[in-house]
């Protein structure tokens, strides 16, 4: 039992871990002739500061990458052999190097951009520029240039993915869709297209109340006449005015003439109560 937990425990430790890519990049000059420590340091960082600038991944300044290695593994001691250049690279745990070899030559600053990848010392990239010294804007468009090629020739390498931005959109997790249960519909209002009867009925109403009110006045104007011509067909002295027998007179015309007008409008409404579209029964249930 104890030798079985012991082959457990050895499989296990023996199975190795995969380690995580190494990331980033650091500028160092591996070869500087005819230029002062000063003038090495404000070409590498310049290089440097172009290519954070570029979004490319800076581990660490140039001036901390020669501390970190110390005077005897000086960048400048590979002599800008690619696998010395590598190795320095493994030793501070950055994915690539970003070496620069420069000289000044009568007055000209001709230099070399080398990208060497820290796995296998292999060399992604490798530019030639010659600016002058006295002109910084034509070494920072050089160095702006380079940066812009190294980004390209790193992107998508193994430890060279560019992290998500913080406010990046994250996918939902999956939604589990329950159908809802079916809702009953509201009764639909039923409106019927059969005309209405108000029409008729108001038409019909009017048409009695004129009716009425025409045979009203027409009793009251001859019961006035006839009362006008009794009295005219008596002997003696009349009970009433001539004024008086007048304004009788004009009284009997104007009842007889509403009457007429009523009766005329009542048989107009009655006509239009038949003209009107009449509903039909409903059918029974």
């Amino acid at each position: 039992m104890l030798s079985l937990v012991l082959a457990l425990v050895a499989a296990q430790t023996a199975v190795p871990q995969e380690a995580a890519p190494a990331r980033g990049v650091v500028v160092m000059s591996s070869r500087s002739e005819g230029l002062t420590p000063i003038e090495v340091v404000t070409l590498t960082e310049r290089l440097s500061k172009a290519l954070q600038d570029a979004r490319v991944e800076v581990a660490m300044s140039p001036d901390e990458a020669t501390s970190r290695l110390g005077p005897d593994r000086r960048p400048e001691l590979c002599q800008v052999k690619p696998e010395c250049i590598a190795e320095r690279g493994r030793a501070l745990g950055v994915g690539a190097v970003v070496a620069l070899d420069s000289s000044k030559v009568f007055g000209d600053l001709p230099m070399r951009v080398i990208l060497v990848e820290t796995g296998r010392g292999q060399v992604l990239l490798r530019r030639s520029y010659t600016v002058s010294p006295a002109r910084l804007a034509d070494l920072d468009t050089a160095f702006r240039d380079a940066s812009q090629e190294i980004k390209k020739t790193l992107s998508g390498r193994p430890g060279f993915e560019e992290p998500l931005p913080a406010d990046a959109p994250k996918e939902p997790p999956p939604v589990a869709l329950t159908p809802k249960p079916a809702q009953e519909q509201p009764p639909a209002l039923v409106v019927s297209s059969q005309p209405s009867r108000v029409p008729v009925y108001l038409t019909r109403g009017g048409a009695a109340v004129a009716g009425g009110a025409a045979v009203y006045f027409l009793v009251r104007g001859l019961m006035l006449s006839s009362e006008l011509q009794q009295e005219g067909a008596t002997s003696g002295v009349s009970r009433w005015t001539y004024p008086h027998a007048l304004e009788l007179k004009d009284d009997a015309n104007r009842n007889l003439l509403i009457s007429g007008v009523l009766a005329g409008a009542a048989g107009v409404l009655l006509g239009t109560s038949f003209l009107l579209p009449s509903p039909e029964p409903a059918p029974a249930q």
